[in-house]
């Protein structure tokens, strides 16, 4: 299942002080108040022409919902990678949002374009 309608009024990025990483925490829906934090995110070209994201997280507060049920359900995985999906994107077109670790630990250089 596909939500397409996932916008920044579904999930809000949080900070833990006892942690290195920002959680994401589910704001609306069914799985309202869930936090998880994303951890590697990787995205592979598939031979028709799509791409199929695929991504790790580690549940830190299931609040409602039974834990191991949780991370076995296919839809709340799929609905997480939606709003992954999201983050991606408004990150892209808008240059504000921001996941992962809080400060940088690699060094980040672009090379100009060559006259």
């Amino acid at each position: 299942m596909v939500y397409n309608t996932i916008t920044e009024q579904d999930y809000k990025l949080v900070e833990n002080p006892n942690e290195d990483f920002y959680g994401v925490q589910l704001t609306s829906g069914n799985f309202k108040d869930v936090l998880i934090i994303y951890g590697a995110v990787s995205v592979k070209e598939l031979d028709d022409g799509t791409a199929k994201l695929s991504f790790n997280y580690n549940l830190k507060d299931p609040a409602d919902h039974d834990y191991d049920t949780l991370v076995k359900d296919e839809v709340f995985n799929n609905y997480l990678g939606d709003v992954l999906q999201h983050i991606i994107s408004d990150s892209l077109e808008n240059k504000e949002a921001r996941i992962g670790n809080k400060t940088s630990t690699t060094d980040t250089y672009t090379e100009s374009p060559a006259d």
